[in-house]
């Protein structure tokens, strides 16, 4: 039975609302070199990230 190949990502900035500043998710990178964001309830349109 083959091995199967285990992805890793870590959290590398916080997502902010640019208006109040709120968590509103999380950009990961990971271990294969692409950058991903998590939202916590959506995607946004107008954010910082940090």
């Amino acid at each position: 039975m083959p091995r199967k190949i285990r992805t890793e990502a870590r959290a590398i900035k916080r997502i902010r609302d640019a208006r109040t500043r709120a968590v509103v998710g999380w950009l990961y990178r990971w271990k294969e070199g692409g950058e991903f964001p998590m939202w916590k309830d959506g995607p946004r349109s107008d954010v910082i990230y940090e």
